[in-house]
């Protein structure tokens, strides 16, 4: 059973930072995709669902991988869900810290 957590816990975190990467911080970031004239992008608000997502994701990966460190047995394990677990929270505060 611990095998199965261990994995699904892996699973989410995978999932979850392919979400970080895929979101953009700014709603208008598109644009200059489009068209890459733009040089400057609009203002955003801040006032969007999208850091409020981001950090709820980023609690319950963190909340996975924490309940890996607390259960695991072994050394090798742990270290690797903290250091997955510093992975997330720096990639979130880089892309959606302002």
């Amino acid at each position: 059973m611990k095998v199965i957590a261990s994995i699904f816990a892996h699973l989410l975190f995978a999932c979850g930072f392919l979400v970080f990467i895929a979101m953009q911080a700014n709603k208008y970031a598109w644009m200059q995709e489009m068209d890459p004239s733009i040089s400057a992008l609009p203002a955003d608000d801040g006032a969007g669902n999208r850091t409020i997502f981001t950090l709820l994701l980023l609690i319950v990966i963190v909340a996975a991988q924490l309940g890996i460190v607390f259960t695991s047995a072994g050394r090798k394990e742990k270290v690797i869900s903290i250091v997955l677990v510093l992975v997330a929270i720096s990639a979130w505060l880089l892309r959606f810290w302002q």
